[in-house]
């Protein structure tokens, strides 16, 4: 009997058979037993029994931090502000004009004084001799001296401030002849005149009654020299022997600064200003900086300290040695007003503070004007070098006993009793007591 099939499927299975049927259904069993054991597989990572989950939320075992042991010179640092200032000042202000050429007759007095000329700014290093600002076609300029220009110096004067004028022109290179130190004379009057042509300008005159024919390079007496002479515009006194024409240094038109080339503070005017005060302002000596340390930090700042001076603001660096520690400053108090030693009246830091001078190494940088700066001073602590140990290592017991734990490479700690000494820069030094020992190098406990 032969095999038979329907004629649309030959050989092959009845769609909608038995067969067919169940081999769906292995496929599909097949599937869904892979799907269940991946599940499986993935919720049991998630399964922890109890002791696991205790241990998995253990805090960790302890471990300790631990620093060096070191051996060298115990040193402070202070950091404290400070600032710079031009300390004295001197200022010219014309108050009237010299005149140049002899007058017999009074000559009106102008409305006002004008600037002419300006020829150097703020900030800037004048010498000698030198046109610094120019009114009514008069130079304004420096001499080297420490006493003040209080009064024209013309022939016969004398004092101390013809004396300082006189070494001031030998400076320059002119000689003051045979004159006496402190008399203004032929020699001093001839300097003065060559000092101004240098310049560019005529000589000023003044006037005096004589009765002689002497000259101008005639020495005379002292009270025919000194004559009455004039100020305003030169105007002279009638006489019946007639005026004479001698040099003279005004007032309004030289300063005199105790160290050459001076900073120049101030020029507070331009050309075709009126001149109603001060048309120039020179420091009398270099910048001064004054530093504000904290009081507790008295003791360890002196006299001959090396301090770093950094301008943060510019980024400019200086070396420098503390000059002078001053004494309390109290604000509000009453000496808390500006001395030399004192420096300002209103530090930065608002409250008590002491003053400390520093010096520069030779000339302070002029970019350091009306700056606020960092002061830092490291001081030496010890004489030599000790076995030091950060604060944090040392402790104290019930007892009263100071220790410090070593811990060994091994991870061993061992306590050693140690005494104190200095501190300094987060370090105290410490010293084992007898019977123990403390090496550069070893490690102690600082925390945990």
């Amino acid at each position: 009997m032969s095999d038979s099939f329907p004629p649309d499927e030959p050989g092959g299975a009845v769609p909608g058979s038995r067969l067919a049927r169940r081999r769906r259904w292995t496929v599909v069993a097949a599937c869904s037993a892979a799907l269940l054991s991946a599940g499986g597989v993935y919720a049991a990572q998630w399964v922890r029994s109890p002791a696991e989950a205790a241990a998995r939320t253990r805090a960790p075992k302890a471990s300790v931090i631990t620093a060096p042991v070191v051996r060298q010179v115990m040193r402070n640092t202070m950091v404290f502000r400070g600032s710079f200032s031009d300390g004295r000042t001197v200022s010219a202000a014309p108050t009237d004009v010299a005149v140049t050429q002899p007058v017999t007759q009074p000559a009106a007095q102008p409305s006002a004084l004008l600037v002419t000329g300006v020829f150097t700014r703020a900030g800037r290093r004048v010498g000698a001799a030198k046109p610094l600002v120019e009114y009514d076609a008069r130079p304004v300029f420096a001499l080297p001296g420490t006493f003040p220009m209080y009064r024209d110096l013309t022939m016969g004067e004398e004092g101390k401030d013809v004396a300082q004028l006189q070494r001031a022109l030998r400076s320059l290179g002119r000689p003051t002849g045979s004159d006496p130190s402190g008399t203004f004379g032929p020699g001093t009057a001839a300097a003065v005149k060559h000092m101004y042509a240098a310049m560019g300008y005529a000589a000023p005159l003044t006037t005096s009654a004589d009765t002689g024919s002497a000259t101008e390079h005639d020495t005379g007496s002292a009270a025919e020299q000194s004559g009455s002479a004039t100020r305003a515009l030169g105007s002279a006194a009638p006489s019946t022997a007639g005026p004479k024409a001698t040099v003279t240094l005004p007032a309004s038109e030289v300063v005199f600064v105790p160290s050459l080339p001076a900073r120049v503070v101030s020029v507070p005017v331009h050309v075709g200003d009126p001149v109603k005060g001060p048309v120039i302002t020179l420091a009398r000596g270099d910048m001064t900086l004054t530093g504000f340390l904290d009081p507790s930090e008295r003791g360890l700042v002196s006299a001959g300290a090396k301090a770093d001076i950094l301008a943060e603001a510019i980024g400019t660096h200086a070396a420098g040695t503390v000059e002078s520690v001053g004494a309390l400053v109290t604000p509000g108090t009453g000496n808390d007003k500006p001395s030399p030693d004192n420096g300002p009246a209103d530090p930065q830091t608002g409250g008590a503070y002491v003053p400390v001078r520093i010096e520069g190494r030779g000339t302070w940088d002029k970019r350091f004007a009306d700056q606020d700066v960092r002061i830092t001073i490291t001081a030496a602590a010890t004489s030599r070098a000790v076995t030091a140990v950060p604060e944090a290592a040392v402790t104290a017991g019930a007892d009263a006993r100071t220790t410090v734990t070593v811990v060994t490479a091994s991870g061993a700690q061992h306590v050693v009793p140690v005494t104190t000494g200095v501190s300094a820069d987060g370090l105290v030094q410490v010293t084992p007591t007898r019977g123990h020992t403390l090496r550069a190098r070893d490690r102690v406990v600082v925390g945990t």
